[in-house]
């Protein structure tokens, strides 16, 4: 019976190399361990599973290494793997079965790489080329990534290549935890250039190149490097294993650097070779929805997530079959004003993948809209299963981030009863019983984080926050004694000020940075959500002219949001006035005017939206639908003012009955 020989090169790693070892036993005949340079406990942890240990000192090159240890090897057959893999132990028989066959030369085995968090960790398959016959004419080439395929088809154009189907190898060294991107990379980046020097012409080390560049960023040197490794090649020849991902690559690249026509000519080249490829239709789709073709990019995404089970070739991204392309159809049809079909998409996509939590946001904030009914409630306990208390704490804190403080309060609730305790879930929770007007209980919460050096500041400030919501002056001037005293920055200090500070006190206008103003806004919404617009005021009051104009639209948003329709109404125009192009400002400034009924100036303003942005069909919708009102009210008036002209009268029926 033939034999196998494990060969491999490590250094430093003794955490990972015990796993992948345990998982050969029994089905290799022996392990050569090649070690450049461990410093710790790695040759002792292989000789454990009585590996043959050999010191190699580090040439520069990976293929020197692998040789060193081929040059070791005695069986009939060679596996070689990494530290941070593992043989499936369920493949032993066939691995066992595919060296039975006499007129093979070597194998590719399909890869499971596992990346991610450890908690939410994800799969993507791929295929690399791992066993063959132990010849001494079969050497590895290339200082990095290297190669040993190669040098068998040189010295055998002929041998049989085949693929080991029922064989599975896991690799886990894309996990967080794993992973040292970085370093890595400006590694690989310079082994790579100089291999480039060597090998000018080498395809593959081209696209490992390109691969490195796309990987540090640089997306315009990465995009010239995979031109070169692409130009040439064909399908089904050497590099067929590689190509799939070379192309999707390169599309990538084009996306990531702004050219989305590029990007999109590059897909579609590549769909027409590989037309069951659910990468290329989910990248496709991604450039069409910048391009703001959302018609065909909605019909990229779906064929994204229709097609089938993908070829190990492909490497095919997770999610692309599923939430990934879920969720933009979702956005699509959000575009469209569907919001009831984005729905549908966005649960189809959670279902896929609960752990993707931007279509849980998108969910809650379609479901929530200021409302915290029961029929909301039943809603989201229908979509998420909360068995654990990090699940609980998950939905609490995006039911926060969309202001559902009653909601949020629960979920933090039962995040707590079922063990959880971090001070984030506690202050928020907190946050969520003041806004109820159930002080005490939020007080107590606080309070436990006063003393605590690394929450202090924030529950403190929280404090003084919830006492000047309660109107209780000496309380706020108690609390933020103790914050001034701490010596804060010139901006939470200015923010403290305006709490601190009677309406009868003068103060010079304030302006704050970008990031100190975020903090203000916190203070602004929790009073609008309050029902304390009068305090919004009395602060907005006290604020620069120019950080007013800088910040209107969003001042805009905050007043529109609770119904204080003139009040945004005022801050639109203030921003309108400096920036009479912007079109979200101009849709909301139309939607102001839908609610106050004032159907012929909201055209107007959708009408300008449409004109400064033709490619968002949000302000057609929008128009559309103050026409179809506008049609309605002028025929009332009509029938009102003629009622023996019968056609007025039928032209309503007709228009009240669409």
């Amino acid at each position: 019976m033939p034999t196998i020989s494990l060969c491999m090169i490590v250094r430093d790693e003794e955490n990972s190399i015990a796993q992948c070892l345990a998982s050969v036993q029994g089905v290799v005949d022996e392990i050569i361990v090649v070690d450049t340079g461990s410093k710790d406990e790695t040759k002792r942890v292989a000789a454990g599973f009585g590996a043959k240990i050999i010191d190699f000192i580090w040439t520069g090159s990976f293929a020197d290494a692998r040789n060193a240890s081929l040059e070791a090897a005695n069986c009939d057959w060679v596996l070689f793997l990494d530290a941070d893999e593992y043989l499936d132990p369920n493949c032993h028989g066939a691995l066992r079965t595919a060296i039975a066959y006499d007129n093979v030369e070597g194998y590719y085995i399909p890869f499971i790489n596992i990346y991610g968090s450890e908690e939410h960790p994800e799969q993507c398959k791929d295929i690399l080329f791992r066993l063959f016959r132990n010849r001494s004419e079969y050497r590895f080439r290339g200082i990095i990534h290297e190669q040993v395929l190669n040098s068998i088809l040189g010295k055998n154009n002929n041998a049989s290549i085949c693929i080991a189907h029922n064989v599975a190898i896991f690799h886990y060294g894309y996990l967080h935890s794993k992973v040292q991107e970085k370093d890595k990379i400006k590694r690989n980046l310079e082994l790579l250039a100089q291999q480039i020097q060597a090998s000018p012409d080498d395809k593959y080390v081209l696209y490992q190149y390109g691969l490195e560049l796309y990987r540090a960023e640089r997306y315009g040197e990465s995009i010239e490097m995979l031109k070169k490794s692409l130009a040439g090649l064909v399908p089904g020849g050497p590099e067929s294993m590689y190509f799939p991902k070379l192309v999707r690559l390169l599309a990538m690249a084009y996306y990531q650097a702004g050219k989305y026509e590029e990007a999109v000519e590059r897909v579609e080249y590549g769909l027409s070779i590989f037309p069951d490829y659910a990468d290329l239709y989910y990248y496709g789709g991604l450039c069409l929805y910048e391009l703001r073709a959302y018609g065909t990019s909605f019909e990229y995404f779906s064929k994204a997530a229709n097609q089938g089970e993908q070829a190990y070739v492909y490497g095919s991204y997770p999610g692309v079959r599923g939430c990934k392309s879920y969720f933009y159809m979702g956005k699509i049809c959000e575009e469209f004003g569907n919001e009831e079909e984005a729905l549908s998409y966005y649960l189809a996509g959670f279902r896929d993948n609960s752990a993707f939590t931007m279509i849980l946001e998108q969910m809650v904030r379609i479901l929530v809209k200021g409302e915290e009914s029961d029929d909301v409630k039943i809603a989201l306990a229908n979509i998420c299963e909360c068995c654990t208390p990090e699940a609980n704490y998950i939905l609490g804190r995006i039911l926060f981030s969309e202001r559902s403080f009653k909601l949020a309060e629960e979920y933090f609730a039962a995040a707590a009863t079922g063990g959880l305790k971090a001070a984030d879930a506690d202050i928020c929770r907190a946050i969520c019983l003041a806004q109820q007007d159930r002080v005490i209980e939020a007080l107590k919460l606080l309070d436990e984080y006063v003393n605590d050096s690394e929450h202090s500041v924030r529950a403190m400030y929280n404090k003084a926050v919830v006492f000047w919501l309660q109107d209780n002056s000496f309380k706020v001037r108690s609390v933020t004694d103790s914050l001034v005293k701490l010596g804060l920055d010139e901006d939470f200090a200015t923010i403290v000020k305006l709490l601190r500070i009677r309406s009868s006190e003068h103060m010079e206008p304030v302006s704050l940075q970008p990031n100190s103003s975020e903090l203000l806004f916190d203070i602004l919404l929790r009073a609008t959500d309050h029902g304390s617009v009068g305090k919004v005021e009395e602060i907005l009051a006290r604020m620069h002219h120019e950080w007013i104009k800088m910040h209107a639209c969003r001042l805009m948003q905050m007043f529109l949001r609770h119904n204080k329709l003139n009040e945004a109404e005022r801050y639109g125009n203030i921003y309108l006035a400096s920036n009479h192009d912007c079109f979200d400002a101009l849709v909301y400034m139309g939607d102001i005017k839908c609610q106050k009924q004032e159907y012929w100036e909201a055209a107007e303003y959708y009408r300008a939206a449409v004109a400064e942005d033709p490619g968002r069909p949000k302000a057609y919708i929008n128009l559309l639908k103050v026409y179809d009102k506008l049609c309605l009210e002028t025929l009332k008036t009509a029938v009102e003012k003629h009622p023996d002209v019968e056609l007025f009268k039928v032209m309503l029926e007709q228009e009240a009955a669409r």
